[in-house]
């Protein structure tokens, strides 16, 4: 079954990506779906909810199945689904991914953040002092730095992506924390991040970003030893 699915996936998502399937409109029913494609309906089934869980495809109650509009939010849900289904041996490509993404978000808040935004940062590396007990708070919390960081750098996309991938990363540190002081250089590097965003140095903020995240980096490949 996967098989037969895999090309109808193939071929609607040709279709949708083409322009031949406009977003809003309707896809055939299920009946003609089987006709067109010789297959049964539990097939038409599994690749019309496959191709929803890419973002592709909506579905209204009591109406039918639709092309997807293009949204953020879409963009969003695709990402994090292949986020939580990926493997581990893939996680480290997720960390490249963050530290590409990250640094360039450094760099443009340190460029556009406003007052509000500092207040904000500041802030949470106050809760993370606070939260040293507590791993699964301490990482919360952490994450929300690097969020306020995607907002802040005033590029929707960025913090869309990051917030698509938030989960496994909590996940990740919650699992996979040191046992010692950690803690110490997770906040010692936020600071870092934070005094060249408060300074306004774009290259030296991206920098930060990145060392921090590629110490991160060096940890996971540490443990896959």
């Amino acid at each position: 079954m996967e098989r037969r699915s895999g090309q109808i996936i193939e071929v609607l998502e040709k279709e949708i990506l083409s322009g031949k399937l406009t977003a809003g409109k309707r896809l055939a029913s299920e009946e003609k779906l089987c006709e067109r494609f010789q297959v049964s309906r539990t097939v038409v089934r599994e690749a019309i909810q496959q191709l929803r869980s890419r973002g592709m495809l909506r579905t209204t109650k009591g109406s039918g199945t639709y092309i997807a509009k293009v949204s953020l939010e879409t963009l969003g849900t695709a990402v994090k689904t292949y986020t939580m289904l990926a493997s581990d041996a893939n996680f480290l490509e997720l960390i490249d991914f963050r530290i590409l993404i990250e640094s360039e978000c450094a760099r443009l808040a340190a460029i556009n953040a406003g007052e509000q935004f500092l207040c904000d940062l500041r802030e949470v590396i106050d809760e993370m002092e606070g939260a040293r007990s507590s791993r699964a708070k301490f990482s919360k919390t952490d994450i929300t730095f690097h969020l306020l960081i995607a907002k802040a750098s005033g590029n929707n996309i960025y913090t869309t992506l990051l917030e698509a991938v938030e989960k496994r990363c909590v996940d990740y540190a919650n699992f996979n924390r040191g046992n010692d002081d950690w803690h110490l250089q997770v906040i010692d590097d936020h600071r870092s991040i934070l005094a060249a965003i408060e300074a306004a140095r774009p290259d030296l903020a991206s920098s930060e970003m990145r060392d921090h995240l590629l110490s991160s980096r060096r940890h996971f490949v540490d443990l896959s030893i």
